[in-house]
């Protein structure tokens, strides 16, 4: 199956996004420096997260910094630490152009972006950054973030197709979820949705 989306589809995930974290549309294009921009994505990608732990186990949760070295975020609730990795799962190579692109507002960013069997490759995506992140160490306090751009597949069909997929046995973190901004659809309410791989 053949999927297209447009820049205006785009923005508009894109701003809700922005509403749902708390950062401004204006914050994450800030700076033209593409590594402060992908800083400032891991930011909110965890912050949004950590508000949703907060409010599911009742911790409290807060920002400590960034650490020198990987895994990207460092918060603690009453003296328990929890590092946070987060990384990106795109449809494909065309799809992410599409996505940082649009955000940045470079001239040569692709007004659409078409996408084959779109569901599947997602899947694949998730579950090749798994596998990647998997064979590095992290230390034994840290969450793994995927996080999924705005896109057209629904939480719920990211989820179905999740439970039949196999990972690696050993899976050095205390949590694996994959977040983001999912589309409205016809079964589906869309919205900022949280989906377990492996459970704190």
């Amino acid at each position: 199956t053949s999927i297209f989306i447009s820049n205006s589809i785009f923005l508009f995930n894109l701003f809700y996004f922005c509403y749902l974290s708390g950062q401004s549309y204006n914050y994450l294009l800030a700076s033209p420096i593409m590594n402060q921009l992908k800083e400032r994505n891991e930011k909110a990608v965890g912050e949004t997260f950590i508000e949703w732990l907060n409010a599911e186990k009742g911790s409290n949760y807060r920002f400590i910094d960034r650490p020198d070295i990987a895994p990207d975020l460092r918060y603690s609730s009453n003296g328990n630490e929890l590092l946070i990795e987060v990384t990106s799962a795109f449809y494909d190579e065309k799809h992410a152009k599409f996505i940082w692109k649009g955000i940045r507002k470079d001239e040569d960013a692709p007004p659409s972006w078409n996408g084959v069997n779109a569901n599947k490759s997602l899947v694949t995506e998730i579950c090749e950054r798994i596998t990647n992140k998997a064979q590095k160490r992290y230390g034994e306090k840290t969450v793994l973030l995927i996080e999924v751009p705005p896109g057209v597949t629904s939480a719920e069909e990211l989820e179905e197709m999740l439970v039949t997929m196999q990972f690696p046995k050993q899976l050095p973190f205390v949590g694996i979820y994959v977040v983001g901004n999912f589309p409205i659809k016809k079964n589906s309410s869309g919205g900022y949705r949280v989906i377990p791989i492996k459970k704190l």
